[in-house]
């Protein structure tokens, strides 16, 4: 496969772009180990305190000319544009990272928190998800306003505290802003980032990515089972592993819910005319007569079927002894739902419950969403999103689509109807897939001094110049 960086066009541009100062400045926010965990009293917050302090003295034009407020431990920066009648938009992204699984750290080939520039890269948790969208926006912001633009339309940029966790900074965020009276044009969060070959969506030969509209809803059901424990050579009734064990199988075994939902139509839609493989040159043709045989077909491919389904992961179980000749007391385990659109928790907890014949087991979620609501397409916000995509990387088709993770975009919908989920800084999905939360995470030189273009160019064309879209 080629390297990303033959996707690139129009490098030249932004000339005077501060390109090594860009870097630096990236590679010192990764040196900030910002990780807000679940129980935020186990935060150490003095790395977000630093990361604060980084970005005041970085970026001197904006802190200047826009106005920088702590919401909690989230930062809310906005630029003041001067015409009232323009609903602003907000740039967002979120200052945490997920921790480096522990054991791991002599993996990497550089230190996971070092920020490391070598071999062409910025290397450390954080490059992909996402301080390099974080520090993006605000290299660009700060391009503009340091060249002497002023703003029309009045910008936001917004980041997050705790997004790997629990989204308590977005939606504070958020609710100021409504306690406000603000209503935004468009939301921009992170988004996948991918380029993919079309070949499983019957296009070979057409390389894609997706422009987030919703995302799926979230659930992480917790099941309990209770036992007084004893020794292993008199298990009578059975153990508290063993009905949980059955207990997961039993939701696990659930039939899939499995459909063509309207946002994954308008994927297809979208693909149609680059579609050249059968059987989808055919299905495509007519999308309402045969979304139910393309729902099977995408619920065959291993890309597709979070598209088209509620998908079920078990994921945790934890109570049980170390010993091997102790019967377990007390047992849970986490099953993680991502629902489609149409699905509800509400319904999933409905049919997990009739599926659990053991009625000594308890069900509870810890945390759970619906899905979210979906971006509108026809306004300015989609189409200055793509045209500034495409106008950088021009041989990549960009088409609506499904996040099937959870982003923090979801928070501001009470106050937006388009909140749009991309990333600009493109890689190959098999560099994203396995970097991301993973082990030698990196973002190229290259690749993160085009997503600043991308992201100029947007700021410029949405907030600098609207009169001109």
């Amino acid at each position: 496969m080629r390297e990303i960086e033959a996707l690139f066009a129009r490098e030249e541009e932004f000339g005077d772009l501060d390109a090594a100062g860009a870097v630096e400045r990236l590679s010192r926010a990764i040196q900030y180990p910002t990780i807000n965990w679940a129980d935020h009293s186990r935060t150490d917050f003095a790395p977000f305190e630093g990361l604060l302090a980084h970005i005041r003295a970085s970026y001197p034009t904006l802190m200047e000319r826009g106005k920088l407020e702590r919401i909690g431990h989230g930062v809310l920066i906005t630029i003041p544009g001067r015409d009232p009648v323009l609903r602003p938009c907000l740039y967002m992204s979120h200052q945490d990272v997920v921790p480096v699984v522990e054991g791991t750290e002599g993996d990497w080939t550089h230190p996971p928190f070092s920020g490391a520039v070598a071999d062409g890269y910025i290397w450390g948790r954080g490059a992909l998800d996402i301080k390099q969208q974080v520090f993006g926006l605000l290299e660009a912001a700060e391009y503009l306003l340091r060249r002497g633009a002023t703003f029309a339309r009045t910008a936001y940029l917004a980041f997050g505290d705790d997004e790997e966790t629990l989204n308590l900074g977005a939606r504070a965020i958020a609710r100021e802003l409504e306690r406000r009276g603000v209503t935004l044009e468009f939301v921009l969060d992170e988004g996948s980032g991918k380029v993919e070959p079309g070949d499983a969506l019957g296009a070979p030969g057409v390389l894609i990515s997706p422009i987030g509209l919703m995302e799926k809803g979230y659930a992480d059901l917790e099941l309990s089972v209770r036992s007084g424990g004893g020794h292993s050579s008199c298990p009578f009734g059975g153990t508290s592993l063993g009905r949980l064990a059955r207990a997961i199988a039993q939701i696990a075994d659930l039939p899939p819910r499995r459909g063509l939902t309207p946002v994954v139509e308008g994927t297809f839609r979208a693909v149609a005319p680059h579609v050249t493989r059968e059987p989808l040159k055919t299905l495509v043709a007519d999308l309402e007569g045969n979304r139910e045989e393309i729902a099977r077909l995408c619920a065959g491919e291993r890309r597709m079927f979070p598209w088209v389904t509620t998908t079920v992961a078990p994921t945790v179980i934890r109570g049980s002894s170390s010993a091997c000749n102790v019967l377990p007391q007390d047992m849970q385990a986490v099953i993680n739902f991502r629902l489609m659109e149409g699905d509800s928790t509400e319904a999933v907890l409905d049919r997990c419950r009739r599926a659990v014949s053991d009625p000594g087991v308890e069900l509870r979620f810890l945390q759970s969403n619906d899905p979210s609501a979906t971006a509108r397409t026809d306004g300015p916000g989609y189409r200055l999103l793509t045209e500034s995509m495409g106008r950088y990387y021009p041989e990549v088709v960009f088409v609506p689509g499904l996040s099937v993770t959870a982003t923090d975009a979801r928070r501001y919908e009470g106050i937006c109807d388009t909140c749009l989920r991309c990333s600009p800084f493109l890689n190959w999905a098999e560099e994203v897939d396995a970097r991301v939360h993973g082990t030698d995470e990196r973002i190229s030189l290259r690749g993160y001094l085009q997503g600043i273009r991308v992201l100029i160019h947007l700021m410029e064309r949405a907030n600098v110049r609207p009169d001109r879209v």
